[in-house]
């Protein structure tokens, strides 16, 4: 669940692109003043928008609309911010003002040039010849330079709106300011994903049916040897969906801290499922304090046996793991291995920088034994101690899905961007970098890098088509491909992981989904979906809007155009 920040819904994605502010120059932090702290406040008090309207152009105080077009007003320098509410979550606003230089966004990042007489200048270019280049800065000031006056020219790594400057709001003020942008849209998109609209466009020959809706917070889903389908309810509910049916009664309810994206975030049965009835589930735990928990239940029909839950693997305190948004990128998947290990995928938190330790379970792949004990081949058990032996795989963002090819053990890894979404071979010992290396296309040595990527969205849910579908199956040019979604644009897409290229190309294969999260093939080889209909767990979050949808092959390619669908 995505993007805060990026945190993606669940995936939640997350677009993550920064927006140049300018501001005017502030006073030093205060203590009630500095970056968590107005985050913090943010993100639990709705500012008033008004407020913010008149701080963003209030000139004696800030100089956002000195840079900065909001509607029929402001300047020209920096992105046009009229429609930013529409494209960016809270979590992405918030970032884009206490980090700026984080993300910079393509065409607005600064040049710093040093003249012949001992200046050096900051700011955007504006335009240029073959006599000067025409700079402007962070007060919006036009500077001319003549080009026989330059000595030395770079692009700088900063934002044109400098650090720390919006220290001088108190939480209350940056929290008015961030309402003002939140509500700044001139499309009907308030959240990313909701202005995808169906109905669903299929290729020729398949069919859509909705099997049952009225789920809250779908976050992820399993489907067992006989076609019971296992969906968790971020609230802490996981369900069954029988013939058809949405069992009234939960299969099991978790104890959980379901605020953003915790909740319950993974669900996946035991290879031995009919045999031993085990069901694994990923959640967020809120006693004694948020932490995530690997629990094993026992079912017993259509419901686990009382007081059968068992937890096999706890993961850290998350209010001391730091984060912008501590609640975000919690990762969730997991899935067993052709080996009989359980593999489990744990977001960064936002935190970003712990990823690459080993001293700490964000940002990673874990790897662990049924019963939750570390198997003794894991690759850093050399390099590190206790539970965070359970470290198979480092350096990810937010790999809230991934799935694993039972006919060959090939594993792919969806990471919510980033400058880009990614899908990556997991592999034992792997570091993906983040965030020493931005998602996307890398040759740095030592980092494992993408075989697919394309532009920040969300992605999510991922599957391999059977090679030996059942009945029902896929046509023979789908079998052996991966699967794979987007929350924000609502398609699936479709790439052969044997293509050498890079990036595999993926071709279009649904359109017109609402906020899609998880997906997997059953034993019919027909194609379950599962939507989430709604962005994180806020205070506008709205209950029951996710379903469960079946797409199958009926053979007829006549019988059902591709309107619409475009690779």
């Amino acid at each position: 669940m995505a993007s805060p920040p990026r945190t993606g819904a669940m995936p939640f994605p997350p677009i993550s692109l920064a927006i140049a502010l300018a501001f005017g120059a502030g006073d030093e932090p205060s203590p009630a003043s500095d970056p968590a702290t107005l985050s913090r406040f943010a993100f639990e008090h709705p500012g008033d928008p008004d407020r913010g309207r008149s701080l963003f152009f209030d000139e004696a105080r800030l100089s956002c609309s000195k840079c900065h077009r909001a509607g029929d007003r402001g300047g020209e320098v920096g992105p046009d911010l009229s429609d930013v509410g529409a494209k960016l979550d809270l979590p992405y606003l918030i970032e884009a003002i206490l980090e700026p230089s984080r993300q910079i966004v393509e065409g607005y990042r600064s040049s710093v040039v040093a003249t012949t007489d001992g200046r050096v200048l900051t700011g955007l270019v504006r335009s240029e010849d073959g006599d000067r280049i025409l700079l402007v800065d962070a007060e919006a000031r036009e500077i001319p330079i003549p080009r026989s006056e330059i000595e030395d020219r770079s692009e700088s790594d900063a934002s044109p709106m400098p650090e720390g400057l919006a220290s001088s709001l108190s939480p209350a003020e940056f929290a008015d300011l961030i309402a003002f942008l939140a509500s700044l849209r001139s499309s009907d998109q308030p959240t990313p994903g909701s202005g995808v609209k169906g109905p669903a466009s299929l290729p020729p020959g398949f069919r859509r049916e909705t099997v049952a809706d009225g789920l809250t917070g779908a976050t992820a889903l399993a489907i067992s040897p006989d076609g019971l389908v296992f969906v968790c309810e971020q609230v802490g509910r996981l369900r069954i969906i029988k013939n058809g049916l949405l069992l009234p009664e939960p299969f099991a309810t978790l104890e959980v801290d379901d605020h953003w994206e915790r909740g319950l975030i993974g669900v996946c049965l035991d290879p031995e499922f009919e045999r031993n009835g085990f069901v694994y589930t990923v959640s967020v735990a809120s006693s004694p304090y948020p932490h995530h928990q690997i629990t094993r239940l026992t079912a017993e029909g259509d419901r686990a046996v009382p007081g059968s839950a068992v937890v096999l693997f706890e993961g850290d305190d998350q209010r001391r793991l730091g984060g912008n948004v501590p609640a975000g990128h919690q990762g969730g998947a997991i899935h067993f291995g052709p080996d009989g290990t359980l593999y489990v995928a744990i977001g960064e938190q936002t935190a970003g920088a712990p990823s690459q330790r080993l001293d700490s379970l964000l940002g990673k792949i874990l790897r662990l034994n049924p019963d939750g004990s570390i198997p003794g081949d894991n690759p850093f058990l050399d390099r590190s101690q206790g539970k965070y032996q359970a470290i198979w795989a480092l350096g990810c963002r937010n790999v809230f899905t991934f799935a694993i090819q039972p006919e060959t053990g090939l594993m792919l890894l969806n990471d919510v961007g980033g400058e880009a979404e990614e899908i990556n071979v997991g592999l034992p010992g792997a570091n993906y970098g983040w965030p020493v290396v931005e998602h996307g296309p890398t040759d740095r040595p030592g980092i494992t890098g993408p075989i697919h990527w394309y532009p920040t969205a969300s992605i999510c849910g991922g599957a391999f088509c059977p090679v030996s579908p059942g009945p029902g199956g896929f046509p023979a040019e789908y079998r052996g491909k991966y699967f794979f979604m987007d929350f924000v644009k609502g398609w699936i897409r479709v790439l052969d992981p044997a293509d050498p290229r890079r990036p595999i190309p993926a071709s279009a294969f649904a359109l017109g989904l609402a906020r899609p999260v998880d997906l997997a093939f059953a034993p019919d080889g027909s194609l379950y979906v599962l939507t989430r209909d709604a962005w994180v767990r806020d205070d506008r979050f709205r209950p029951g809007t996710g379903a469960l949808h079946r797409i199958w092959f009926d053979g007829d390619r006549a019988a059902s155009p591709r309107e619409g669908l475009r690779p």
